[in-house]
């Protein structure tokens, strides 16, 4: 995903810690607002709806989100605030007709606060789809189950409610980052690894999405020899990452650095402090 990150911290915790299973209407409003600066997409052609081909509208979402930087996720992540509430994933779609005037803004319209408005004002769950679509490619990430989209889409079309593009980037990142099954992944197209991602918030949140335990032990050895902090105990170790890797449970990347702080400061744990000789 060119990015900057600080307190992805708290979206993880967050997500973490969220259990419930907000109703509708709650979902509704406790999407929280941020600030976004997002690449627009170009506007496309102005064919007639009704001469585009089935499936065109959606070929063409995705080619233009192909030049995007896979950056774009993580650079959402850095948000400093999340819905603890989410959104209904079984809400039925009305899938309302607005006529033809405007029909194809799900494609052309930019991906920003007046794009975002224009489609809404549709009223059209198929152009916001389309929409939302485009924004999900440009985070590099993919849809895993459409069920989840379609119950999303009509809180932001307006055909139940209309948002705001910032609330829709936050509710794309929640459900990356919520537990279970989720109906959009990340699909990390830079192939960063636990190896070379930077040992940072940023590079912590880029690893724990992926969910993989592999991956996030080879994240914090890096940060245990850049700390001075010896591993000595490989059991231990494996424990403490279970609780940061994603496939089970996301920390932060300040709670990291305290528990090998704090295993490293305690006898008999599985790390020890490089700088000192006797324990």
């Amino acid at each position: 995903m060119a990015c900057c990150i600080t307190p992805l911290l708290l979206l993880a915790l967050a997500a973490a810690q969220d259990t419930s299973s907000p109703s509708c209407a709650e979902t509704g409003h406790s999407l929280m607002q941020t600030k976004s600066n997002m690449v627009s997409a170009k506007p496309g052609t102005s064919t007639p709806r009704d001469q585009i081909a089935p499936g065109a509208e959606l070929e063409s979402a995705k080619m233009l989100v192909k030049g995007n930087m896979p950056g774009a996720f993580i650079a959402l992540a850095s948000k400093p605030h999340l819905s603890k509430g989410g959104f209904c994933t079984s809400h039925p779609c009305s899938m309302l007709a607005a006529g033809a005037k405007g029909r194809g803004l799900g494609v052309t319209a930019d991906i920003d606060e007046k794009g975002y408005q224009a489609v809404a004002r549709l009223k059209d769950d198929e152009e916001m789809k389309t929409f939302i679509l485009r924004c999900i490619g440009q985070y590099d990430c993919q849809v895993e189950n459409e069920g989840g989209l379609m119950g999303m889409v009509p809180w932001f079309s307006g055909t139940t409610s209309v948002q705001t593009l910032a609330k829709l980037q936050e509710s794309l990142l929640f459900a990356v980052l919520a537990r279970g099954q989720r109906w959009i992944t990340y699909k990390n197209s830079a192939g960063t690894t636990g190896k070379d991602a930077s040992l940072d918030l940023e590079g912590y949140m880029e690893i724990a999405i992926i969910r993989k335990d592999i991956e996030m032990q080879a994240f914090a050895r890096r940060l245990c020899e850049k700390m001075g902090i010896q591993i000595t105990e490989e059991g231990g170790f494996a424990g403490m990452i279970k609780y940061h890797s994603g496939a089970s449970d996301f920390q932060s990347f300040d709670k990291l650095q305290e528990e090998i702080k704090s295993a490293a400061a305690a006898p008999h744990s599985w790390a020890k402090d490089k700088s000192i000789r006797f324990r």
